[in-house]
């Protein structure tokens, strides 16, 4: 009983982390990115449905609702995330992946990626991404990074792009940021 609360404990944790800081592995093209993400959420749901047998042998009776309870609201975020990504992975034409729109760099070796993603219409995401490793193939190994992480001296370039929410023109300067905004 003991190892199947661990092996729960362990598992809910993994998936929060994954919550927190999102996939690891970064897919830049397509159709890599739509074959990872189904690649990902099957092993998500075969994460939970083995959790979810876990906790349904654990002896005392209240242990076992107390898995089944934690398990289920862990799935309840990653039940609104793959309604979102796996159904327009699988029957959209034009499914929408991040696109690279900013970068910030240090002299620590640091660089972080500010990405953006039109997912219809005027609904729109923004998201920064701390690259450990980039391939240089468009894959690469990175986390979620919050903008008020963003903090010290940096190096900031925003790309040229075509998108028209998007400042279109390419900017490169040094300066100062704390909590994500640049210092006057």
């Amino acid at each position: 009983m003991t190892t199947k609360i661990i092996t729960i404990l362990f598992g809910l944790t993994f998936l929060i982390l994954g919550l927190n800081y999102g996939s690891p592995i970064e897919i830049m093209f397509q159709p890599g990115h739509r074959i990872g993400t189904l690649i990902l959420t099957v092993l998500i749901g075969m994460t939970f449905y083995f959790l979810l047998k876990q906790s349904s042998k654990i002896k005392p009776q209240w242990f076992k609702i107390l898995g089944l309870g934690l398990t289920g609201i862990v799935f309840l975020p990653y039940l609104w995330i793959g309604i979102w990504t796996v159904i327009p992975a699988i029957f959209s034409s034009d499914y929408p992946i991040f696109e690279d729109i900013s970068e910030y760099s240090n002299k620590k070796g640091e660089t972080v990626k500010g990405q953006f993603m039109r997912i219809s219409g005027s609904i729109y995401a923004y998201q920064n991404r701390k690259i450990i490793y980039d391939f240089k193939n468009g894959i690469r190994i990175s986390y979620l990074y919050p903008d008020n992480k963003i903090n010290g001296i940096w190096n900031y370039h925003r790309f040229e792009s075509d998108d028209e929410i998007i400042n279109k023109t390419d900017t490169i300067y040094t300066a100062e940021f704390k909590n994500g905004r640049k210092i006057k």
